[in-house]
């Protein structure tokens, strides 16, 4: 079992963590967050992705779906038991490991993921260099952050004020500074959720609003092409 404080605040949120997923908010979030995610992929399978930080597995189920050969790379053991049971006999492929150390051959996939995992990886420059070394060149990177202008990061910046995991070891990145952090500019970008985490039904009506309003997306998505 891998032993970091950032990895250690999802242990005891394995078995419960998808439940928000059920909510009537929780699903509007993430089928808008999923919609952005499968505009800014390059491709749909059958080509080779890792998925970095892939929790549960909820976006890498989904990817599957869309047919990539799909690996996912979990350093909580919890976290990764769960989401190997909630995918099994999809034809997932699971791994314990650190972003900063893949344990793969360079060049080894199409594509490499990051979906709201940065944000609680101790060293993301070192993962990006991981990420670019295990993508084929001319392949590609994307990266769903927890935009740090939107409402959403302000909510979970006072989680963490209050000591309320995972938030404790959160870091929120805008785009300009995770492009830094990437070494490199992307080539594209996409948002999703603009509406305020308080916003009442219907969603849609209320997200629309805010984004025409000039709000930030709670997830912006990046995508890279590897040289």
């Amino acid at each position: 079992m891998i032993e970091r404080p950032g990895v250690r605040v999802w242990d005891e949120l394995a078995a419960g963590y998808e439940s928000w997923f059920e909510a009537p908010l929780g699903a509007f979030v993430i089928d808008e967050q999923v919609a952005a995610l499968r505009r800014i992929l390059p491709h749909e399978g059958p080509e080779t992705v890792v998925e970095i930080g892939a929790g549960t597995g909820h976006i890498a189920r989904m990817l599957r779906s869309w047919g990539f050969r799909v690996t996912a790379v979990e350093p909580s053991q919890p976290m990764r038991e769960e989401g190997m049971r909630l995918s099994s006999g999809s034809g997932i492929h699971w791994f314990e490991a650190i972003a900063e150390g893949l344990p793969f051959e360079d060049h080894a996939f199409d594509g490499a993921l990051f979906f709201a995992s940065l944000e609680f990886i101790a060293d993301p420059e070192a993962a990006f260099r991981e990420a670019r070394r295990v993508v084929k060149p001319g392949g590609w990177i994307v990266a769903g952050i927890l935009d740090a202008r939107s409402p959403w990061a302000n909510l979970y910046r006072a989680e963490a004020e209050r000591g309320n995991a995972p938030w404790t070891a959160a870091r929120f990145f805008d785009p300009s500074e995770i492009q830094q952090v990437a070494g490199w500019e992307a080539e594209a970008t996409e948002g999703a959720v603009y509406l305020a985490p308080t916003a009442d039904p219907p969603f849609d009506h209320a997200d629309r609003l805010a984004k025409d309003a000039g709000g930030h997306p709670s997830l912006t998505l990046l995508r890279w092409r590897t040289p």
